[in-house]
């Protein structure tokens, strides 16, 4: 979607669902966001869309589309994707202008409700890491990924709340591998 049918889709849901109150924001496509699916700069009025997890994510060569649950609204096509993000980053920026906290506060939560939003996050599949660490639990096979090497030994924290009451225990020691 280029930039002026951004600006257009902002100023249809501005109007819909903002009374027409929140200011001009530039919005812009960002390949660096691969872990948040937008992401809002209230005092400079910049919103950042991500490319991974709003475009790329859609893309299948299955014969079933790919679906999403973005704040709790089922998406199977990258346009209701991007229309209930962005929504959600004008949430942030309409709360800044009444003078509150831009945060996900209870203030937020209530308006997103008030929008159709009845949650805050998203399940879209994240991309694999392109570099870092990949780090496993031997005993319930738990994956994850972090951008940096752990600098001493680590455990599964699911693991060790569930057989050590959450203290650390060589048992359930972490194995990484550079990605």
């Amino acid at each position: 979607m280029l930039s002026t049918d951004l600006q257009q889709l902002y100023a249809e849901l501005n109007t819909a669902w903002f009374d027409g109150i929140l200011p001009p924001c530039e919005i812009g496509w960002s390949r660096r966001l691969t872990r948040t699916a937008g992401n809002i700069d209230v005092r400079r009025r910049v919103i950042h869309l991500s490319v991974p997890l709003l475009v790329d994510a859609f893309k299948s060569d299955n014969l079933f589309a790919p679906q999403y649950e973005i704040c709790g609204i089922v998406c199977d096509s990258p346009e209701v994707a991007l229309r209930e993000i962005l929504k959600h980053e004008m949430i942030h920026l309409w709360l800044f202008v009444q003078g509150l906290p831009s945060g996900h506060s209870a203030a937020f939560r209530a308006k997103a409700r008030a929008l159709g939003q009845p949650k805050i996050r998203h399940d879209i599949a994240l991309p694999a890491p392109q570099s870092g660490w990949i780090y496993r639990c031997a005993a319930c096979r738990n994956e994850f990924s972090r951008r940096r090497r752990y600098g001493r030994a680590v455990a599964c924290a699911r693991c060790c709340k569930i057989h050590n009451r959450g203290k650390y225990d060589a048992r359930f020691k972490l194995s990484g591998r550079r990605v």
